[in-house]
């Protein structure tokens, strides 16, 4: 009778060894796979992390100076890690047809013009840069529907890398949004945000669109009306493009690291001169009157500042038209007085049949030459004439 017999040793070490070389080559495939996988999903996430990026910078700037008002800049402030513009971007009114977008969850906050009682600084700006520093209505009297949108660079904090930055979103006074992170400066010297200038034409020479020189930035509104003929200093109705570079990563460092490095051209259609009506809308005031008590002189002095459209928007304005009732009175009656417009300041006093121990208000319009008194007008506190 045959006997069985089993693996020898030798048989058996040999079927080990090349089992441990099929497991080996087995391990280091699928290693090598999910390197790949892993790199792959790497490669991707950073693309996506760029498109995302580039289609907001370019979709939002491209809006800069939308629906704004006229006395309203298009561009507020432009610096290498910074740029801030109005820009009717959205709306909550279904019926607003000027907005770029429609989102009814949009608050108030979000879809008008930033107003001067709300002033802010605008984020990472240097020096600190104010605003507004005036309230931007409608020739109708309202609050202009083009609001604040500041785009802007700065150090991420939450990372243990110390080049990376985010790219920021602030609305208004809003509280800023995360837009993109794992960014960083496209190299040691090249800023986040370069601008092309129009720049006027020489002797014989067509107008230029040339790169604004970093020794030219911050660029800002000097004075606080777009167009104002006394803003002599400013550079930014100027700008007609708006160049952006930065490199994307997936946040890894060394051997892991992925970047992909991004530069778009964008440019700014809404900006170069509007052609501004004479003597056609309401003329803005945009500015407040003071109305004080003088006891020696036993008069009431007011004062208030130029209209909006004195020095820009329509520049129609020819003269303030000024009113005064008693506190206890229910109507306004004819108007007090009328000051020719031209002053840099304007002061006012007023003394006619004053009565003791009354209490007074005023209230004072700009008016232009067509004459179209402005909507709303300003009311003061009240004013009482002692005893």
């Amino acid at each position: 009778m045959r006997k069985n017999q089993g693996f020898t040793l030798v048989e058996l070490l040999v079927a080990m060894v090349v089992f441990v070389i099929v497991l080996g080559a087995a391990m280091s495939f699928l290693v090598t796979q999910s390197r790949t996988f892993r790199r792959g999903s790497d490669d991707m996430a950073v693309l996506q992390n760029m498109s995302f990026g580039a289609d907001n910078l370019d979709g939002q700037i491209r809006t800069a100076g939308a629906n704004t008002v006229d006395a309203q800049p298009p561009v507020v402030y432009a610096s290498p890690n910074v740029f801030a513009f109005n820009s009717d971007y959205v709306a909550n009114d279904a019926a607003d047809i000027s907005a770029v977008y429609y989102d009814p969850d949009a608050s108030p906050a979000e879809v008008e013009a930033l107003k001067l009682a709300n002033q802010i600084g605008i984020p990472g700006s240097s020096p600190n840069f104010a605003y507004p520093s005036v309230d931007y209505n409608t020739g109708a009297g309202t609050t202009s529907p083009a609001e604040l949108i500041t785009l802007f660079f700065t150090p991420d904090l939450e990372t243990s890398r110390t080049d990376d930055f985010t790219l920021m979103r602030q609305v208004n006074n809003n509280g800023p949004e995360v837009l993109v992170r794992d960014v960083l400066p496209d190299s040691t010297n090249l800023p986040f945000f370069r601008y092309y200038i129009l720049r006027p034409p020489g002797a014989n020479k067509l107008p230029a669109l040339t790169l604004l020189p970093a020794a030219e930035l911050p660029a800002s509104h000097a004075l606080a009306t777009h167009g104002d003929k006394n803003d002599t200093v400013t550079k930014i109705d100027s700008l007609r493009a708006v160049l952006v570079s930065y490199v994307i990563t997936n946040g890894q460092t060394g051997s892991l690291e992925r970047k992909q490095r991004i530069s778009l051209n964008i440019p700014l259609p809404n900006m170069g001169t509007k052609a501004l009506k004479i003597c056609g809308s309401e003329p803005i005031l945009g500015t407040g009157l003071t109305a004080t008590y003088q006891p020696l002189a036993g008069n009431v002095r007011l004062t208030w500042l130029p209209a909006t459209d004195e020095s820009g928007g329509e520049k129609d304005v020819v003269r303030y038209v000024i009113w005064r009732r008693k506190v206890t009175d229910l109507t306004w009656p004819d108007p007090l007085t009328s000051v020719a417009a031209g002053q840099a300041n304007y002061l006012y006093d007023d003394g006619q049949s004053l009565e003791a121990a009354t209490t007074y208000e005023y209230r004072l319009a700009a008016q232009d030459c067509s004459p179209k008194l402005s909507i709303p007008v300003s009311t003061t506190a009240t004013v009482t004439v002692l005893p």
